[in-house]
């Protein structure tokens, strides 16, 4: 047997031989080597990199590490991806000027339906670094993410509630056709002369229907404008290139009920002009120029000299922020409100409003002046400014409707 074994084997190599069987041992080894070194790389290589990318990390409580950073991630870019909420789901976050002269107001980019509100900038299409032609307006503020609120209001009435004001140009018609006035009297002058007609005819929109009204109006949850350029006004309603920054009035309209039952009395200051009619009362005019005969009913504390850059003329004028007169009411009871602001020469302007209840007690600054509250028809997170007094932060939210017809 052992004998003869090789000879069959012998064949066996020889037929093998015949037909390739050397080159496809080879082949057949070659590739079964590529399978073996791809195998190990990914094993070894790629399974290792998807355990750095998506597992792993944290702290243990299942917050931290790259897979809650990759969730966040995705989170935020959702959230951008998606239309802004309304101004009623979110905080208004209103921001403070920087500087008496304001060469340059903070960007405030706003969608078009928002942010001013104070100082920086100007709202309406003043936007988030304010919007294109809404002019620039306050910053980023308190609150990430929180929808910035602009100085003379949103482009979109919020839920909550709020005035509804408009932009007019005495310099101008409806039609576009220059005031002859203007160039009679002047822009100041002017500006006196149609402020005092409005107040006078009993706060008719027909004393001011004949000059040229911003096409789309602005909705106003305060009235809170540090010193800053006039020119942010027109800004804000988006006509700042065919309104120039002086002899213009903004005329806000609504109906309000205060938090609680009480006697109120406004007070504030304006520059140019700022007045407010209550209940078909006028129950205060706070402007540096004269635009009315009011007189406070307080006669022993008519004004609260305040203190900030910017307020030199306002202290000249009127001794400071006005006092308002008294005013008696009711929680729950709607009252029709007007407020009138104007500019007559041009440069800077300012517009504030806050409120003082009887019987509550303030904390006071120097010379005995309170820290009062903001006059709001929201609860807007508003940033101190060095160009405006300081106000009492959080204060009590007044309701707001429209006025009928509007």
């Amino acid at each position: 047997m052992s004998s003869q074994s090789p000879r069959p084997r012998r064949k066996l190599l020889a037929y093998l031989a015949r037909v390739g069987a050397g080159s496809l041992a080879l082949s057949i080894a070659i590739h079964v080597g590529f399978v073996a070194i791809a195998t190990f790389y990914v094993v070894s290589v790629v399974s290792e990199q998807r355990k750095v990318a998506f597992t792993g990390g944290g702290s243990g409580d299942g917050t931290g590490g790259p897979a809650a950073e990759s969730r966040h991630q995705v989170s935020v870019a959702r959230q951008n991806a998606t239309p802004v909420p309304s101004a009623l789901s979110q905080k208004l976050v209103v921001e403070g000027a920087s500087s008496v002269a304001l060469p340059e107001l903070p960007a405030l980019g706003m969608p078009a339906s928002a942010v001013s509100a104070s100082s920086g900038g100007p709202s309406g299409s003043l936007g988030g670094g304010l919007g294109s032609g809404a002019g620039t307006g306050t910053g980023a503020g308190p609150g990430t993410g929180a929808l910035r609120m602009m100085p003379f209001g949103l482009l979109q009435a919020p839920k909550s509630g709020a005035l509804t004001g408009y932009l007019y140009d005495l310099k101008q018609s409806r039609a576009r056709k220059p005031n002859p006035d203007l160039a009679k009297l002047g822009p100041k002058a002017l500006a006196i002369k149609e402020v005092t007609a409005f107040i006078k005819s009993g706060w008719r929109g027909e004393s001011l229907a004949e000059f040229f009204r911003s096409p789309s109006p602005l909705f106003a949850t305060q009235i809170f404008v540090p010193v800053m350029a006039a020119d942010e006004a027109p800004k804000a309603y988006g006509v700042e290139s065919v309104v120039q920054p002086r002899a213009w009035v903004a005329h806000y309209k609504g109906r309000v009920s205060p938090p609680l039952t009480g006697v109120y009395r406004f007070v504030g200051a304006g520059d140019d002009h700022m007045a407010v009619r209550l209940d078909g009362r006028l129950v205060i005019d706070a402007g540096g120029a004269i635009v009315s005969g009011f007189e406070t009913d307080r006669p022993a504390a008519p004004s609260y000299p305040y203190a900030y850059g910017g307020n030199d003329w306002i202290l000249r004028q009127r001794r400071g922020f006005t006092v308002g007169k008294r005013m008696e009411l009711r929680a729950g009871q709607f009252y029709d409100i007007d407020i009138v602001l104007s500019e007559g020469p041009g440069g800077l302007f300012c517009a504030m409003l806050l409120v003082e209840q009887e019987g509550v007690t303030y904390q006071k600054v120097a010379k005995g002046n309170p820290i009062l509250p903001l006059f709001r028809l929201a609860d807007a997170e508003t940033a101190t400014s060095p160009n405006a007094p300081a106000f009492m932060p959080g204060g009590p939210v007044w309701r707001a409707v429209p006025s009928p017809g509007k």
